[in-house]
Formats: structure tokens, C-alpha cells, sequence
């Protein structure tokens, strides 16, 4: 008995298989153009940026211990504000620091209860954790050429210029711009 699929089948045909010369012609147009754009974002990464992770509490509460950081290579000149890594030798081994940009070179740079003023202003309010009882004082200064004044944003626990003075713009690696890990603290720096 005929009820009426076997002619639907019969008009429209079998199926074509897809020819050996489609699948590669779609191969071409996808996997090549998707392959160079993988290597693209690779070499900018590798080459234009790195990851770190974050160790310790001294910028928090802007950066948290296991804070995966995108930091860039290139970085022509330091701004204050700035959250950058420093390669420097501490205690005879090379050690990275990540600190806040304070103050630049010329600048005058004034310590009183753990609030720094640049050039006479202080410094712009950015979450600074500050506890009154282990606030410190640091006397006035000029900042060297070649170097840079830098403070963690926990200034109680941080161990920066106002202990170990200031630091080479030459142990600049990068500039932090990004936290991308874990998921719930993904954004840009400021």
C-alpha cells in the first residue's frame, strides 16, 4: 500500500553526499583563516604581553592573592597610578614586586600617615588600606632621575619605597592592565 512518503522520497531524491572537492574547498575557507587568526593571538600575547599571578596582600584590596594579571611589555613611560611589576634584587636574589606608581622623577614626594603628597597634593583616594597605628611617616624628597617612588595599596603589609627606596625605571617589566582570573574578578586596571 502506498500512503504518499515514498513519492516525497522520489521527488526530492537521495541525499547528495558532500563531494571530497566541497569539503576541502570548505576546509580552506574555515580551518586556514581560523588557524592564522590562533597563531595571530598567540604571537601578540607571547609578544606583547605576559600573565603573572598575584602572591600576597600588599595591593590589596585592588588586587587579591591568586589575581591572574595580563601585563604588558611595552611600556614607554611610567604615569603615577600606574600598577606595574619591578625586577629588582632584594636580600642578594632577584625578586618581582607589583606596586602603584607614585611619584615620578622630579617629583617631591611626602609621607604622612601613609598617605603620600605629590608635589604638595595627596594622592588620589584608590581603596588605599591604611591602619592609623602602623602608619608611617616619611620626610620630603625629590625623586631621582631614573627611578620611581612606589607604594602598595595595603599599606600596612606593603614593603615598598618607603622601606627600600626608590626604584630603577630599568627593573620596569610591564604595566598590569588587566586581572583575568578567576572569573568573578575579571577587569581592566585603572
Amino acid at each position: 500500500m502506498n500512503d504518499g512518503l515514498d513519492t516525497l522520497e522520489s521527488l526530492s531524491g537521495p541525499e547528495p553526499a558532500q563531494s571530497p572537492q566541497r569539503a576541502d574547498h570548505l576546509a580552506r575557507i574555515l580551518l586556514i583563516p581560523l588557524a592564522l587568526a590562533l597563531v595571530a593571538v598567540v604571537l601578540v600575547f607571547y609578544v606583547a604581553f605576559s600573565a603573572l599571578q598575584v602572591e600576597g596582600q600588599s595591593m590589596w584590596p585592588t588586587l587579591h592573592t591568586q589575581d591572574r594579571l595580563l601585563l604588558t611589555h611595552s611600556y614607554p613611560a611610567a604615569q603615577r597610578g600606574d600598577i606595574v611589576m619591578i625586577r629588582m634584587r632584594s636580600e642578594g636574589r632577584e625578586a618581582e614586586i607589583i606596586k602603584r606608581v607614585i611619584a615620578l622623577p622630579g617629583d617631591t614626594v611626602e609621607i604622612r600617615a601613609d598617605v603620600a603628597y605629590v608635589n604638595g597634593k595627596a594622592e588620589p583616594r584608590r581603596g588605599q588600606v591604611i591602619v592609623p597605628e602602623l602608619a608611617v611617616d616619611v620626610a620630603a624628597q625629590v625623586i631621582p632621575d631614573g627611578t620611581l617612588y612606589v607604594m602598595g595599596d595595603n599599606r600596612a603589609v606593603s614593603e615598598d619605597s618607603r622601606y627600600i627606596g626608590t626604584v630603577p625605571l630599568s627593573g620596569i617589566v610591564g604595566k598590569a592592565v588587566a586581572v583575568f582570573s578567576p572569573i568573578d574578578r575579571v577587569r581592566l586596571l585603572r
